[in-house]
């Protein structure tokens, strides 16, 4: 339930060119062997990677937008050069053309190692269910070793014309390692709109009606812990064609309203779903439900297609597309019965609206569908297969949104008050000998069952039943080996239960005075995988709803006396209450519950947050005595 920050050195890679359309010229190693001539002898090199010189310069005209980059690494030990020794260029395929000037290294003793143009790899950027177009150029510096200094100096050219939504650029000043100097300055004609913005402190920026200008020295590494995005955190400059949140609605709902033109095949699909005597609700679950599974994700973002959806006939003809193609599918469907949706872009590596300072369509790189339904906001992800209608997905949760519509600014994807919720019924009766039976019930529901969908629908039958076991064993008792049940997982229901019988063998003495305490499991199993950390800002707390109910059953060998306690413990962080009602002498119903909402929890106040998280699964064990009869 965590969520992992990938370092900017990551490969996400899902397919290599062998031809890449990639431009060389000759290198010219002179400044190279300058600078490293310039660090040897010196006392003060930097103990730990850094990115020794980080400088851009853009032109802009009317058909180009031009980079030149320079972009200078120094590897201090052999384990910089394992982890980090591979440089990356990031460019559009269909609208960028790449001149590599320079890729080489020195290492310690000085001796020149220049990358072999035949080693050059192109992968995909692929970001899972996100739509990009996006390439990255792999170069593994060669001859790297402790003490080495590299080069990489290329230039980006960019047709505009073949760009569908203008052109933006987004630069990190500040990145997982300490920066030793940070510049890039940009020329534009004087009749040329250009809007810049800087977000942070370690760069200042100067600017006139053709020109900017920045700077920045000694820019310390950014250090992220826990549910942060980076792209909201690190100090960045944006820098792009001008034009307010209203142009770039028009211009991506334009693009979007295209792939509507031809919805050949759209009414025989309803009839083929039999969506005619639903009600609306069913009608819904039904068309989601088809749009999300039986429409294969498939990434469709070539030339003309980055940001423009392939049309809803294509797409229906097809049975592929990537989120915004079923995106403009579900769309066309739900206004086929009725309902009047809006497609919604998803950053969905940004949490906050207010760092959107330069409006443009380059923060985003998803799209949903939302409408208004009974008073509440509803958005289907329709590259979702795992979570309901009803429920936005987790991972989109809390993510900025534009609406397009005119009039719309940057929002947040609505974040539900309890992200995790669990509803678990149990009873155990006991045996005679002194053992036991239990049946319980594990139901998760909502966002939670989404998740847990996800995850049982990646195992067979037989992996499904060996992770259960275990799951049990780890939580409960390793003595035994139930049998389970997996109800609600194989469709789209708000609900996944998992259902188990267990036998214990005689742990008891009939005939001895009965003492039995219960750790509440997989109450405690959900506290304790919500621990906050402490990162230096504040922490988002994603809420957590939990309903556990045992019924207990001491059978014909005792009578019940002393029982567990009710209670009713509560703070500004959330609450659980305990009731406990006796049945005759024999029968005991425990109900717990436990509702900490969705919240964000000061740093300060993270230790306090943790100890209130002790003091649950402490009082979440339940414990009763029973005389023999």
């Amino acid at each position: 339930m965590r969520w992992l920050l990938l370092a900017p050195f990551l490969v996400l890679s899902s397919g290599v060119w062998a031809k890449p359309s990639i431009q060389w010229n000759s290198s010219e190693f002179s400044a190279l062997h300058e600078l490293a001539s310039g660090l040897r002898g010196k006392d003060d090199l930097p103990g730990e990677l850094t990115r020794l010189e980080f400088k851009t310069d853009i032109k802009v005209d009317k058909d180009t937008v031009r980079r030149r980059v320079r972009d200078v690494w120094y590897y201090p030990s052999s384990t910089d050069v394992q982890n980090n020794g591979t440089d990356r260029i990031y460019f559009d395929e269909q609208t960028d053309q790449v001149t590599i000037h320079l890729a080489a290294s020195i290492d310690a003793k000085g001796r020149l190692h220049a990358f072999e143009a035949d080693n050059l790899k192109i992968t995909n950027v692929d970001n899972g269910n996100t739509f990009t177009d996006r390439r990255q150029a792999v170069i593994a510096l060669p001859g790297l070793g402790a003490g080495s200094v590299a080069m990489l100096e290329y230039e980006i050219v960019t047709d505009r014309s073949r760009l569908e939504m203008g052109w933006t650029d987004i630069y990190s000043s500040q990145i997982m390692v300490p920066v030793s100097h940070w510049a890039l300055t940009a020329e534009w004609p004087e009749d040329e709109q250009v809007d810049w913005d800087v977000g942070g402190h370690w760069i200042s920026c100067k600017g006139d009606n053709n020109g900017l200008s920045c700077l920045g020295a000694d820019i310390p590494a950014v250090r992220l812990a826990g549910e942060v995005s980076w792209a909201d955190e690190v100090d960045h400059l944006i820098v792009g064609e001008a034009k307010g949140w209203d142009a770039v609605i028009d211009r991506a709902r334009s693009a979007f309203d295209q792939a509507l033109a031809d919805t050949r095949g759209s009414d025989k699909l309803l009839v083929e779903l039999e969506t005619g005597r639903l009600t609306q609700s069913e009608q819904i679950a039904r068309i989601h439900e088809f749009v999300a599974r039986d429409i294969r994700y498939v990434s469709m973002s070539e030339l003309g297609h980055a940001v423009t959806p392939h049309s809803v006939a294509s797409t229906l003809s097809s049975r592929y597309g990537d989120c915004k193609d079923k995106s403009a599918v579900l769309h066309h469907l739900l206004k086929l019965i009725g309902v009047e949706a809006f497609p919604v872009l998803v950053a969905t590596e940004r949490n906050d609206p207010s760092r959107l300072t330069v409006p443009s369509m380059r923060y985003f790189d998803h799209m949903v569908v939302c409408f208004e339904l009974e008073g509440n906001r509803r958005c289907l992800d329709a590259t979702d297969a795992h979570t309901d209608w009803l429920h936005t997905p987790a991972w989109i949760q809390g993510k900025v949104a534009l609406k397009l519509e005119p009039g719309s600014e940057p929002d947040e994807i609505a974040v539900a008050p309890f992200r995790w919720k669990v509803r678990v019924n149990s009873e155990l009766n006991f045996t005679g000998q002194g053992g036991a039976t239990e049946q319980q019930t594990r139901t998760y529901i909502g966002e939670y069952a989404g998740i847990f969908r996800s995850f049982l629908s990646g195992m067979d039958s037989d992996s499904r039943r060996e992770w259960a076991v275990q799951n049990y064993q780890e939580q409960v008792a390793d003595t035994v080996e139930p049998a389970f049940e997996f109800v609600g997982f194989e469709s789209l229901a708000p609900e996944v239960s998992v259902r188990s019988d267990t036998e214990f063998d005689p742990f008891l003495n009939p005939e001895e005075a009965m003492s039995y305490f219960e750790q509440s499991a997989w109450l405690n199993q959900e506290i304790h995988s919500l621990y906050l950390e402490k990162n230096g800002r504040a922490a988002r707390f994603p809420g957590l709803q939990v309903t556990t109910t045992y019924r207990f059953d001491v059978g014909a060998a005792w009578s019940l006396t002393t029982l567990t306690p009710e209670f009713d413990y509560s703070n500004d962080f959330g609450r659980m209450v305990r009731h406990v009602q006796r049945r005759g002498n024999q029968t005991l119903d425990v109900v717990t519950e436990l509702e900490i909402p969705e919240q964000s929890v000061p740093q300060g106040e993270v230790d306090r947050f943790n100890r209130f998280l002790d003091v649950l699964v402490r009082e979440s064990r339940i414990s009763f005595s029973g005389e023999v009869l």
